[in-house]
C-alpha cells in the first residue's frame, strides 16, 4: 500500500448498513480525503435477530428443507428489501443471484448437519453450524456492499470467510487474549491471500470471524463487529501499516451527557464530549451504554490505541468523540449519566457469612460457571446481593434468566472450605429494577458528589435499593425502581449538566425540608 494514502479502519453498524446510499456517501467523502479505506460491516438491521429466531425455531426439530425456508423467511425478506431499494438493472440480478447462492449453501449445510441448538445456549456438536448461520448475516451485507459500491463506480475487495486458525487455541480455557490473537491471525491470513494490494482498493471485512470455540456471538457477544474492527486495525499493524484512525460510524454525534431518549427535550440539553478516556468508556459500556462493545475498548486499552466515534450523517464534519488512553478530566461533576433498564438481582442470606471466609468467591464461581456476569456486589454481613445486567434484546434476556435459574439450584446449598451451608433466604428480583450510573474521572476530585447525587434522588422520593462507588472513583452506580429511571436521569441532568436554576432552587428547598424532618425525629 502507498504510504501517501493513510489507512483507516471504518466500522459500519447494521442500522447504517441498511442505508447503503449513506455508506456510499461516506466512502466518497473518505476517498476525497485521500484515504486507503477498510470497512468492517455488520449484518443489515434486524437480520441477526432474524437468524437467531430461525435457530430457535429449528432447535430440536427433525427439520426438512421447507422447515428451513420457513424459519429463514424473515432474514431472506430483509435481504430482498435491500435489493429492491438499492440495486438497478444487471446489479439487481447479480444481487439476487448472490442471495440465492449463499442461502442455498447455508441450507445444504443445515440439511447435512441436522443438529441445531438455540444460539445463546450452545450444546456440543452444534457450534460450527450455529456460527455459520450467524455469519450468514455479515456475509450477505459484505457482498451487497461490495456490489453496491461497484455499481457506484468504486473498486472493491470483500474478504469472505475470514476465520481463526482451526487448531489455534490449544488446550485449556480460552482467554480473551488468546481468542483475539487467533482472530487477528485469521485476518492476517486473509491479507496474505489477497492478490490486489493497491491502496485505492476499498477493502470490506464482515464483522463475523468464524472458527471461534463456541461461536463469536457467545465468545465475544453481540456488537462483536466493534471488536472485529479493532482486531482488523491490529492486524494492519502486524503487517507494518498502522492505521491513521479506527472509526466507529453511527448516527449519533458522539458521547453525550445522557441518552436523549431518556431526557425531557423541553428541559434537558445533552452536551457532547470531544474526548473521553478508554477507562471511562469501559465504565460506560459496563453500565449499559450501547455506544461501543466492551471487548473492543479492552483491546484498545491493551494496545494503547485511540478510537473515534463519528456521526455518519455528517461525515464531512470533524466532530464526534475521541477515545484515548490519556486521563481525560473536565471542570464538570462527571461526564455522562448511563442507565440499564434491564437489571436482575440475586440476594443470598447465610447467617454464617458474618464470620466465615470464602463465601463470596464460592458464590461468584457458581455464577461464572453459568456464564453470568455481575455488575454490582453489595454485602451486608449475613447476606450478599449481586446485580446481573441483562441485554436489551428480549430473547437474550430469556436465555440469561435460564442461566440464573440453573445457578439458583446450586446456590441453595453450597460447600465452603469443606463445610456445607444452606441459604436461609435466596431471592431473585426481576423486571422491577434499573441501574443508573454517573461516570467520569472527575468524580475522584469532587468530595461530596456522592452525597449530592443520592440527595437529589432521595429528595424527590426515589429510593436507592443499593449503591456502589469503587475506590477508583470513576463510577457511582445506584439500583432504583425501574419506573423512576427516567425521572432520576432527568433530575440529575437538570441539576448537574443543565444547571437549571428553577430545578436547583426547588431541590434546595425540598432538601432543607427533608433534612429538618429527619433531624427532628429524636427531638422531644
Amino acid at each position: 500500500m502507498s504510504s501517501k494514502q493513510p489507512v483507516t479502519v471504518n466500522k459500519i453498524g447494521g442500522k447504517n448498513m441498511s442505508q447503503l446510499d449513506q455508506v456510499g456517501n461516506l466512502v466518497n467523502v473518505l476517498k476525497d480525503r485521500g484515504e486507503s479505506i477498510s470497512l468492517v460491516v455488520s449484518a443489515f438491521t434486524g437480520v441477526t435477530n432474524a437468524l437467531i429466531g430461525a435457530m430457535d425455531e429449528l432447535n430440536q426439530v427433525d427439520y426438512s428443507e421447507s422447515d428451513i425456508d420457513r424459519a429463514f423467511e424473515s432474514a431472506n425478506s430483509l435481504h430482498s428489501v435491500i435489493i429492491g431499494k438499492f440495486f438497478n438493472g444487471n446489479f439487481s440480478e447479480q444481487a439476487k443471484t448472490i442471495q440465492q447462492q449463499k442461502y442455498e449453501k447455508l441450507k445444504q449445510s443445515l440439511m447435512t448437519h441436522k443438529k441445531v441448538s438455540r444460539t445463546l445456549m450452545p450444546v456440543d456438536g452444534s457450534f460450527k453450524i450455529r456460527d455459520q448461520v450467524i455469519g450468514f448475516g455479515e456475509k450477505m451485507s459484505g457482498h451487497f456492499l461490495k456490489l453496491y459500491l461497484e455499481q457506484e463506480g468504486h473498486e472493491t475487495h470483500f474478504f469472505d470467510d475470514v476465520a481463526c486458525e482451526e487448531n489455534g487455541f490449544g488446550d485449556g480455557p480460552i482467554s480473551n487474549r488468546r481468542l483475539h490473537a487467533a482472530m487477528q491471525k485469521g485476518i492476517l491470513e486473509a491479507f496474505k491471500t489477497a492478490q490486489d494490494t493497491r491502496a485505492e482498493l476499498i477493502r470490506i471485512f464482515g464483522g463475523h470471524v468464524s472458527n471461534t470455540p463456541r461461536g463469536i456471538v457467545t465468545d465475544v457477544g453481540r456488537s462483536y463487529t466493534d471488536t472485529t474492527a479493532v482486531n482488523t486495525a491490529l492486524a494492519f499493524q502486524k503487517i507494518g501499516t498502522r492505521p491513521a484512525d479506527t472509526r466507529f460510524w453511527k448516527d449519533v454525534p458522539g458521547v453525550l451527557t445522557a441518552n436523549p431518549d431518556d431526557l425531557d427535550p423541553d428541559k434537558n440539553k445533552p452536551k457532547i464530549h470531544g474526548d473521553v478516556s478508554i477507562e471511562e468508556a469501559l465504565e460506560m459500556a459496563a453500565a449499559g451504554s450501547q455506544i461501543m462493545q466492551i471487548d473492543a475498548l479492552s483491546l484498545a486499552q491493551q494496545y494503547r490505541m485511540d478510537l473515534s466515534l463519528v456521526d455518519i450523517r455528517e461525515p464531512k464534519k470533524n466532530g464526534g468523540t475521541n477515545f484515548s488512553n490519556a486521563k481525560i478530566e473536565t471542570k464538570h461533576a462527571f461526564k455522562s449519566i448511563i442507565s440499564n433498564p434491564h437489571v436482575d438481582t440475586l440476594t443470598i442470606t447465610i447467617p454464617e457469612m458474618a464470620n466465615r471466609k470464602g463465601f463470596g468467591a464460592k458464590i461468584m464461581g457458581i455464577l461464572s460457571d453459568h456464564d453470568l456476569s455481575m455488575d454490582g456486589f453489595f454485602t451486608e454481613g449475613t447476606s450478599v446481593t449481586f446485580s446481573i445486567p441483562l441485554p436489551p434484546d428480549e430473547s437474550e434476556r430469556d436465555e440469561h434468566r435460564n442461566r440464573i435459574r440453573e445457578a439458583m439450584k446450586e446456590l441453595h446449598d453450597i460447600t465452603v472450605l469443606d463445610e456445607r451451608y444452606q441459604a436461609s433466604d435466596l431471592s431473585w428480583t426481576k423486571d422491577s429494577l434499573a441501574c443508573v450510573s454517573v461516570v467520569g474521572n472527575e468524580l475522584a476530585n469532587k468530595p461530596g458528589v456522592l452525597s449530592e447525587i443520592s440527595g437529589v434522588l432521595g429528595t424527590y422520593g426515589i429510593n436507592i435499593k443499593s449503591i456502589s462507588h469503587g475506590e477508583s472513583q470513576r463510577r457511582i452506580m445506584v439500583l432504583i425502581d425501574k419506573n423512576n429511571r427516567k425521572k432520576a436521569i432527568q433530575l440529575l441532568h437538570s441539576i448537574f449538566v443543565d444547571g437549571d436554576s428553577n430545578v436547583i432552587q426547588d431541590y434546595t428547598s425540598r432538601r432543607l425540608e427533608r433534612l429538618q424532618h429527619l433531624t427532628s425525629t429524636f427531638k422531644a
